[in-house]
């Protein structure tokens, strides 16, 4: 079901891109052509440029959204640097301070595994924004052994374990989806917060064979 998910994720951020993206984008040309044939005083003048301004907004809106679909980074650049681009894009729209170790990550997984590691890292960032009124975050990811960790760990309010949810011991913080990608890598996660004590998540993916991972 996961799978599926993620090939439908990627037919519509494509669709978005290609379709709507690119309507987007004749009509906001459209528009500034419309503004080199017509004098600054002309009545038309603030439409177009209304026109031409609401356009660049909505596809911006568009390659947003695509980008949460299906980041292009993860198919064009490798998965460190499509873990690096969430940081960045967060760190410009929340208050929360995010610092990160990040070693390279890439070719260690297939790319349907790749996926869903990248979920897992994404998902851990959306709650610590959406959740945990921190002001500050730390994500560290690195090798170890014969494992990959991930972990994540935030100075916000915390919760109690075992009161949010079931399955993930955090499902009503949106972790379930955490835990069953992790299941699918083999891996295994682990949560440890208290009210007033900020949240660790850490998630440690063994590094199997290529075999396993579907290579």
């Amino acid at each position: 079901m996961i799978a599926s998910q993620e090939d439908e994720r990627k037919r519509i951020a494509a669709e978005l891109h290609d379709g709507l993206g690119q309507q987007l984008v004749v009509i906001r040309n459209l528009a500034l052509i419309s503004l080199r044939d017509v004098a600054p005083d002309h009545p038309f003048t603030s439409q177009m440029e209304e026109i031409s301004a609401t356009a660049a907004q909505a596809l911006s809106e568009v390659r947003k959204i695509s980008y949460n679909l299906r980041p292009y980074q993860l198919d064009r650049l490798g998965l460190t640097k499509a873990i690096t681009g969430i940081l960045q894009q967060v760190s410009t729209a929340t208050t929360i301070a995010f610092t990160s170790e990040i070693e390279k990550v890439d070719d260690l997984f297939s790319k349907e595994s790749e996926i869903n590691f990248y979920r897992i890292v994404q998902e851990c960032i959306n709650n610590v924004v959406k959740h945990s009124k921190a002001t500050r975050a730390a994500v560290n990811i690195w090798r170890a052994a014969d494992e990959l960790i991930f972990m994540i760990q935030d100075n916000g309010h915390g919760f109690l374990p075992g009161a949010a949810g079931s399955g993930s011991e955090a499902g009503g913080f949106g972790l379930i989806g955490v835990s069953e990608r992790a299941q699918l890598l083999c891996g295994r996660v682990a949560i440890h917060s208290e009210p007033g004590q900020g949240t660790t998540v850490s998630v440690r993916i063994p590094l199997l064979s290529s075999e396993k991972y579907g290579q």
